[in-house]
């Protein structure tokens, strides 16, 4: 086996092929530079209306300003020391540093990745409360909620700490460190991450196919809601290439990794950010998503009266002992401004309408 002492560290040089001249520093370049550009655009988008058309804003548009900013924190400092080039292939005189360098980097994109992945799906179930008043699926949100942010926090922590001292994560020089295998730390967090992921997509669907809109626009909120699926598969893509940090050409081989790990992070942002973008699609193309049928064209008075309408309906049906789930259609006929409430343990229902 080929060893040679650098450093005072002995390298097994037998994983590194040295007629690979071949460089990742593009594809990050283009792929980081094309996702921030995306996640500003969208979240912009989405405050914008937020502002200007719905004149309220919510706190699943809050938590998503966060999650962005961290999302283009990550994408930001993903580039440079070295990263996307062969170890081998750096200038020897600069080499170690380097490579130090581009761990210190990895160790905080990770602490930038929990704090990202953890504000994007705590937005999502914010979002998905506001909607959704049925009894169980609040509880089950809460608790997948509860299960993000002790992840989160644990991430953070385990991250700091993984060495001891915590410069050990960067220095292989350092005569006292001792560290966790914190790839399979990465292992097991990003499989439970994965399946809450599956959660807040497969969840939702069946109350949002429950409202009360047309067939075409209820197919199209489950379509955006569930395209959250790419940032699941994006997770598990991530998982699959995690071993990559193992890697003693770390500059080079970690890249997929980092790059699956900001698409993630983004791809929630975007999945999420595209309903509340409903009411500018309204304006801009009322053919196609307006229809007769369509609470968006109701003012606010009809609206009203058909809640109303409505809730009279709900109570004569309960009174001859049909249950019936409750669903409001709000003004601009949007999720955002939807409400569902299933309530088959009662009486009666109720309708409510935000303001």
């Amino acid at each position: 086996m080929p060893e040679v002492m650098f450093g005072g560290i002995v390298v097994d040089t037998s994983q590194f092929d040295f007629n690979d001249r071949s460089s990742n520093v593009g594809a990050v370049l283009t792929a980081n530079a094309t996702l921030i550009a995306l996640v500003g655009a969208f979240v912009t988008a989405r405050i914008a209306v937020r502002v200007l058309m719905v004149r309220k804003m919510f706190l699943d548009d809050f938590l998503i300003i966060i999650a962005s900013a961290f999302t283009i924190a990550l994408a930001a400092v993903s580039t440079g020391r070295g990263l996307g080039t062969h170890i081998f292939l750096l200038p020897p005189q600069h080499i170690f540093d380097l490579v130090k360098s581009c761990i210190q980097l990895l160790y905080v994109c990770q602490v930038l990745y929990a704090c990202a992945i953890a504000s994007t799906k705590i937005a999502i179930i914010a979002s998905y409360l506001r909607f959704v008043q049925d009894r169980k699926f609040r509880i089950s949100m809460h608790v997948t909620a509860g299960l993000i942010i002790g992840l989160w926090l644990t991430g953070i922590f385990v991250t700091i700490f993984q060495c001891r001292p915590v410069s050990g994560a960067w220095d292989f020089t350092e005569p006292r460190r001792r560290c966790i295998d914190f790839v399979n730390y990465l292992y097991v967090s990003s499989s439970i991450s994965v399946v809450t992921d599956i959660i807040l997509c497969a969840m939702p669907c069946p109350y949002l196919w429950k409202l009360n809109m047309p067939l075409k626009q209820r197919i199209i909120l489950c379509v955006l809601f569930g395209g959250g699926a790419g940032a699941c598969i994006a997770g598990i893509l991530r998982i699959s290439k995690l071993h990559t940090l193992r890697s003693m050409d770390v500059t080079y081989q970690c890249v997929t990794c980092l790059n699956l790990s900001i698409i993630e992070c983004s791809l929630g942002i975007i999945c999420v950010s595209i309903p509340p973008l409903r009411p500018l699609a309204v304006k801009l193309f009322p053919a196609i998503l307006r229809t007769d049928r369509s609470a968006s064209s109701r003012s606010p008075l009809q609206s009203l009266n058909y809640q109303r309408r409505n809730n009279n309906n709900n109570n004569n049906k309960q009174r001859s002992g049909t249950r019936l789930d409750n669903i409001t259609i709000e003004e601009d006929f949007t999720l955002e401004e939807s409400t569902i409430s299933v309530s088959e343990r009662k009486e009666t229902t109720s309708l409510s309408q935000k303001v």
